[in-house]
């Protein structure tokens, strides 16, 4: 389903706001399984919630879906490999995460993608940002790039997820 040209409008200007009551967004919890995530749910928390891993792939982004986002979390530290990646060979991934060591000596590291080149995240060790508590939001910023922010948490000498 494509994201309507002419959108909806909650609010009608006016200077005092407007107030949405029960406003949710939706969790995805795929339970270990690999899943194509659908350009209907924008907006959704991903969870990484099975320590053996897990994969997500981003939907194309058509014409009218630039602005699609779509937020990570990461609640349960992992063993396996938690990654993203990109429908096709010609969308990329662009920006960057900032990456914290539990390890107090080893600091921090600011992790940044190649926009004409990188077609996920990976974060297949404790180095690379699988530890609980990280997360980062993918947001379609063309039809052919993802832009990328957040923070992750690892252990020991931290390497990029790139």
């Amino acid at each position: 389903m494509a994201i309507p040209v002419s959108k909806e409008r909650i609010d009608y200007g006016s200077p005092d706001g407007s107030v949405l009551h029960g406003n949710a967004r939706q969790v995805i919890d795929p339970a270990g399984t690999a899943r194509t995530l659908k350009v209907s749910e924008s907006g959704a928390l991903c969870l990484f919630n099975t320590a053996a891993g897990q994969t997500y792939v981003l939907p194309a982004i058509g014409a009218n879906d630039v602005g699609l986002e779509f937020e990570f979390a990461v609640p349960v530290t992992g063993t396996g490999t938690y990654s993203v990646t990109t429908d096709a060979a010609t969308t990329f991934i662009g920006g960057g995460v900032g990456m914290h060591s539990t390890t107090v000596a080893q600091g921090g590291l600011t992790a940044v993608s190649n926009p004409a080149a990188t077609l996920a995240i990976a974060m297949d060790s404790d180095i690379t940002g699988r530890l609980v508590g990280g997360g980062f939001t993918l947001t379609a910023y063309s039809t052919t790039i993802w832009s990328i922010r957040g923070n992750l948490a690892g252990v020991g000498t931290l390497a990029t997820p790139f």
